[in-house]
C-alpha cells in the first residue's frame, strides 16, 4: 500500500530538496498572521514543531508548579493579610458532590467507574470468605475495634476539653499587663515566652502519652488515639503561636498610644514631625495586623467560641477568621456521613481478609513474602483513608463550620518525587509546618546571616582572634556555638528551613508510630523520610533524571506501593511472632499437664 502510493505521486521537477534552516514557531505563526502559503511538511519540521510544543507545555507546567508552591512561602511575607494567602474560597479536586453542585460531571465517569469496581470487589471478596468460612463477614477486628469504645470514646473527648486551657492561659499570661506580672511572662521577651510555651505544649503532650500508655488498649484505640493527640498538640501550637504573635502587637500599640502626644505644638521641629509619622505608620500598621478584617479584632476574639470553631473547622493554622460559606447544605452533610460510613466499610472487609491474615503467617512466610502479598491491599487501604479523611471527614466538617477553603490536597498522583507528595498529599499538615517550621527558621537563619555578612558579628570575632594573633580565615570554631554559627553563615536560608522541616516532620512521624505500636524499630521510619533530602538534591543536581518526569512519577508510584507494606511488616513482625510464641505456649500447656 505504502509502496503505491509512493509510486503515485508526481517526480519533483527540481530533483531532490535542498535542506532549509527550520523555521521557529514564531516565525510559522506570523507567517500564517500574514496570509503566506504553509510551508511544505517534511519530517524535520513537525519534529520542529512538536519539539517547540513540548518545551512551551513544559515550562508552562514548571512556572505554575512553582509559583503554586511558592505561594505560602514568598507572598507570606509580602502580604500582610496572612488570611488571604493562606485561606481562600477554594473546592476540592475530587469532590464530586461539590461539582454536582456547580453543574459540573468531568469526572463523573471516573467516580462511578472507580466506586462501581471497588464494589464489585468486595462482593467477591465477601462471596469467597462465605464460601471457605461459612460466614459473608469476619467478626474477629470488630470485635477488637469496638472493645472498650466507652473508655476511648470518654478518654478523647477529655483530650478534646483540655485544649481549652489555651484561651486562659493566652488572656491571663500574655494578653494581661500590670504590675503584678513578672517580666518573664512578658511574650516580648523571647527566650522566657519560647521557654513557657514549649514547657506547656511538652506537659501536655507527655501527659496524654502516659495516659494512653496506662489504658492497655489494642493497637486499633492506641493508633487512633494516638493520631488524634497529635492532631490536637498541633491545634495548641497553632494557637499560642499565632496569639503570642498577636500580644506583642498588642503591647507595642499600647505603648505607642501611651508615649505619642496627643496634640502637636506650632514649634515642632521638623525632627519630631518625622518621629509622629513614623509612629502613626507604625499603628496603622499594627492595626492591620491586630485586625485583618473588619468583623475580627484580637484580642476580643479571645473567647470559647472562637477556640470551639477552630477545633471543628478542618485545618491546623489558627487564624481570627477564616473565609465563610453563607449557608450550610444539610444534604451536603449527609451525603458526606453516608460515604465516610460506606468507605469505613470497604476499608475493614479488606483489613480483616486480606491484611490480618497475611500478617498473622508473617513468621512463618517471613518479611519479604508478607510484604508482596500485602502490597494490593495496603494500596488500597491508602486510597481508601484518602478518601475517608481528606474527601469524606473534611469536606463534612468544612461544611458544618462553614469553611470555605477546601483544598485539603492537590494532584498528588502526579508527584515527580517524595518531596512534592509531601506537598500535595496532605495540605493542612504542609501548611502547618510552612507556618510555623518552615518560615520561622527560614527568617531567622536569613536575618542572622545579613546581619552576619554586614560585619556585626565577624568584625568582633576577627578582632578578638587578632588579639590573640590567629588569622580570622585560617582559624575554624572550636566550639559548639562557633559551629552553629559557622554553619548559619554559610548554609543558605532556604535550604536550612528545609531540612529543619523534614527533620521534625521525620520525628513527629517516628514518636507517633512508636506510641501506636509501643515498639521502636530502631527508627527505621525516621531514617527513611530523612534519606528523602539526598535524594531530592540528587534528582534536582541531575538534569537528564530532572526533565523525566514519567519516569519519576513511575518509581515515585513503585517506591510507595513497595515500602509502605513493608514498614508496616517492619514495626509489628516483633508483635505478632511474640503473640505466636504465647499461643503456642498456651496451647502446649494442657499437653503437657
Amino acid at each position: 500500500m505504502f509502496m503505491m502510493q509512493a509510486a503515485s505521486r508526481p517526480p519533483s521537477s527540481q530533483g531532490s530538496p535542498k535542506l532549509r534552516p527550520q523555521k521557529s514557531r514564531s516565525e510559522l505563526e506570523l507567517e500564517q498572521k500574514q496570509g503566506l502559503p504553509p510551508p511544505p511538511y517534511t519530517p524535520s519540521l513537525h519534529r520542529s514543531l512538536r519539539s517547540s510544543q513540548e518545551q512551551h507545555n513544559r515550562s508552562d507546567n514548571d512556572e505554575a508548579a512553582t509559583s503554586e508552591d511558592q505561594t505560602e512561602v514568598e507572598l507570606e511575607k509580602k502580604n500582610k493579610n496572612k488570611m488571604a494567602i493562606f485561606f481562600q474560597p477554594r473546592t476540592s479536586i475530587l469532590d464530586y458532590t461539590e461539582l454536582m453542585y456547580q453543574g459540573s460531571d468531568t469526572i463523573r465517569g471516573l467516580v462511578t467507574c472507580f466506586w462501581t469496581i471497588i464494589g464489585a470487589y468486595l462482593v467477591s471478596l465477601l462471596s469467597s470468605h462465605y464460601e471457605h468460612n461459612g460466614e459473608v463477614l469476619s467478626s474477629d477486628l470488630a470485635v477488637l475495634v469496638f472493645s472498650r469504645g466507652k473508655d476511648l470514646l470518654l478518654s478523647d473527648l477529655s483530650l478534646v476539653a483540655s485544649t481549652f486551657f489555651v484561651v486562659p492561659f493566652v488572656r491571663y499570661v500574655w494578653v494581661a499587663s500590670g504590675k503584678w506580672q513578672p517580666a518573664f511572662l512578658d511574650p516580648r521577651n523571647s527566650v522566657c515566652a519560647m521557654c513557657l510555651h514549649a514547657a506547656v505544649e511538652i506537659g501536655w503532650l507527655a501527659f496524654w502519652y502516659a495516659w494512653q500508655g496506662t489504658r492497655g488498649w489494642p493497637w486499633t484505640q492506641r493508633s487512633f488515639f494516638a493520631l488524634h493527640t497529635v492532631v490536637n498538640w498541633m491545634k495548641i501550637h497553632s494557637y499560642l503561636s499565632t496569639t503570642r504573635r498577636l500580644a506583642c502587637a498588642l503591647r507595642e500599640r499600647s505603648e505607642l498610644t501611651l508615649h505619642s502626644p496627643t496634640s502637636s505644638s506650632s514649634s515642632s521641629s521638623s525632627s519630631e514631625d518625622d518621629h509622629q509619622h513614623k509612629g502613626s505608620g507604625r499603628l496603622r500598621e499594627l492595626d492591620s495586623v491586630l485586625s485583618p478584617y473588619a468583623n475580627a479584632r484580637f484580642p476580643q476574639t479571645l473567647t470559647m467560641h472562637n477556640f470551639f470553631m477552630f477545633q471543628l473547622s478542618p485545618t491546623l493554622v489558627y487564624e481570627l477568621e477564616y473565609p465563610r460559606t453563607p449557608r450550610i447544605r444539610w444534604l451536603y452533610v449527609a451525603e458526606k456521613m453516608a460515604g465516610t460510613a460506606g468507605i469505613f466499610v470497604v476499608f475493614y472487609v479488606v483489613v480483616a481478609h486480606l491484611m490480618v491474615p497475611h500478617l498473622e503467617h508473617m513468621p512463618q512466610t517471613g518479611v519479604l513474602m508478607t510484604t508482596v502479598h500485602l502490597m494490593g491491599p495496603m494500596a488500597t487501604c491508602w486510597l481508601l483513608f484518602f478518601f475517608i479523611t481528606f474527601d469524606s471527614i473534611s469536606n463534612g466538617f468544612a461544611e458544618l463550620t462553614r469553611f470555605a477553603d477546601r483544598r485539603f490536597y492537590d494532584d498528588w498522583w502526579n508527584a515527580r518525587g517524595l518531596d512534592e507528595f509531601s506537598r500535595k498529599w496532605n495540605r493542612p499538615v504542609h501548611m502547618f509546618l510552612a507556618r510555623h517550621v518552615y518560615m520561622p527558621i527560614r527568617e531567622n537563619w536569613r536575618v542572622y546571616k545579613a546581619s552576619s555578612s554586614a560585619g556585626v558579628d565577624a568584625n568582633e570575632t576577627d578582632t578578638k582572634k587578632n588579639e590573640r594573633g590567629t588569622s580570622p580565615s585560617s582559624a575554624t570554631p572550636s566550639t559548639v556555638g562557633g559551629f552553629v554559627r559557622h554553619l548559619r553563615i554559610t548554609i543558605p536560608a532556604p535550604l536550612a528551613a528545609m531540612a529543619a522541616t523534614f527533620f521534625f516532620s521525620s520525628i513527629l512521624h517516628e514518636v507517633t508510630v512508636v506510641v501506636a505500636c509501643h515498639r521502636w524499630n530502631h527508627g527505621m521510619l525516621f531514617f527513611s523520610q530523612m534519606m528523602q533530602i539526598p535524594l531530592i538534591f540528587a534528582s534536582d543536581k541531575v538534569l537528564w533524571y530532572k526533565n523525566q518526569h514519567a519516569l519519576r512519577n513511575w518509581i515515585f508510584w513503585v517506591v510507595m506501593v513497595f515500602f509502605q507494606p513493608f514498614l508496616l511488616c517492619m514495626y509489628t513482625y516483633n508483635a505478632f511472632v511474640a503473640r505466636q510464641n504465647t499461643s503456642l505456649s498456651v496451647s502446649v500447656l494442657p499437653s503437657i499437664a
